[in-house]
């Protein structure tokens, strides 16, 4: 840096920190400073409160789905081989693969009937969602089914209803045995009894039932080799769309890219991850509105300094600062005063989340009837940096006029 882009440094400086003469400028500029704290911690805590939501409607779907799917390119089944799964286990961001079969299928039982999404899952899996069963964690055997909490309502199926599960196959089958007459073998129905209850999202609640992966394949009318895909999830810090790229990498390493295809949760739920972003960034766009009224007050604060200092730039002009060394005082003096505003809100906004985080200091109304008793925080870096970026920029921004002010005050004291 130059030696006159020193003076300009130093002379931003003692500007913020000299008494003024006309004392109204010490206050805007402290409410200038107050506006950009205020602005930078509700945006970073917002986010933070936003992103906990995401999170926490990411991990509800996560109960009954996964990060990422590997299924078939060439139908609705598929078999792959230990070997691979092994392989596909070891790549460094997957925690843990099981296979599913899934579904739709006529569920009857006594008092009611409908179609509903059947999916078929190894005990492995059952045991992740153990926190989420009404009846706690019990080994899931050929007889037994889980149901959602939403369906069971629907259906009135208490512990021990007993239900019948007719895949669109068996349906086929039992339309051809009845065009057959009675010398035609009617297909067979597996009875199934309700075991237990899964409580997670909505979208599963009132659509899913649970069942173990050999009962499944067999009222699919599937080998045991075959099934619908390879639910994998991912490790601690790892989202899905990463995950989903480590895995289509495998897959062309591999040479197995034109067999299996990879989904994530997002592909599969592109519309509302999409609205709960727009949300997100909307409200990062109104909030902004704070820091830019703050920006206001700056502008008048460096304005008036300017004129108030116009014999102090004179000076500095007299002894040889040229006119770009002289704005450059008040972009330095937005800048510093943006990027104090900003690390006192970072750092306030770090600690609300912090302690809502770890305390769970904001309950949440009627907190009782849901999973969670407190607002959800989830901190991001990148939420924080974009705050701050985009506050400091907005100070520096709103610093040109008056720095260009300060360029006409000067010329109007050289010309008397």
């Amino acid at each position: 840096m130059s030696y006159q882009g020193k003076v300009a440094q130093l002379a931003a400086y003692r500007f913020i920190r000299a008494a003024k003469k006309t004392r109204v400028i010490n206050i805007i500029t402290g409410i200038s400073i107050l506006g950009v704290i205020i602005g930078v911690t509700t945006i970073v805590v917002v986010l933070s409160v936003l992103n906990g939501f995401r999170k926490l409607a990411t991990d509800l779907f996560l109960v009954v789905d996964s990060d990422v799917q590997l299924v078939s390119t060439r139908g609705a089944s598929m078999s792959i081989s230990d070997t691979l799964l092994l392989e596909l286990k070891r790549l460094p961001s997957v925690a843990s693969v099981h296979r599913f079969v899934e579904g739709k299928v006529l569920m009857i039982t006594e008092r009611q009937s409908g179609v509903v999404a059947l999916k078929g899952i190894e005990q492995s899996a059952y045991k992740r969602m153990a926190r989420f069963l009404d009846a706690g964690y019990e080994p899931l055997d050929n007889q037994s089914l889980t149901i959602g909490i939403g369906l069971a309502q629907k259906f009135t199926a208490t512990y021990k209803t007993e239900a019948r599960l007719l895949s669109p196959r068996a349906i086929d089958d039992g339309l051809d045995a009845l065009q057959r007459g009675i010398t035609a073998s009617a297909p067979e129905l597996p009875v199934l009894t309700v075991q237990n209850y899964f409580s997670a999202h909505r979208a599963y609640d009132d659509a899913y039932v649970l069942a173990a992966l050999p009962i499944t394949q067999r009222i699919f009318r599937l080998s045991p080799a075959d099934i619908s895909g390879v639910d994998i999830y991912a490790s601690a810090g790892i989202d899905n769309e990463t995950l989903k790229k480590q895995v289509q990498a495998w897959l062309m390493e591999k040479q197995l890219n034109e067999r299996y295809a990879v989904q994530s949760l997002s592909d599969k739920y592109e519309e509302l991850f999409r609205v709960m972003k727009l949300e997100k960034w909307g409200s990062f766009i109104i909030l902004m509105l704070i820091i830019i009224v703050a920006s206001m007050s700056l502008i008048g604060s460096l304005t008036m300094t300017a004129i108030e200092k116009k014999q102090d730039l004179y000076f500095l002009y007299c002894i040889g600062m040229t006119k770009q060394s002289i704005e450059k005082i008040f972009l330095f003096e937005g800048l510093l005063i943006g990027v104090i505003g900003t690390a006192i809100g970072i750092g306030l906004g770090w600690l609300i989340c912090t302690a809502q985080q770890t305390f769970g200091i904001v309950p949440l109304p009627y907190g009782d009837a849901f999973i969670i008793k407190a607002y959800p925080v989830a901190i991001e870096r990148d939420d924080f940096l974009i705050a701050a970026a985009a506050a400091v920029g907005i100070a520096v921004l709103a610093s040109i006029y008056p720095a260009k002010k300060a360029a006409t005050v000067l010329d109007r004291a050289a010309r008397k």
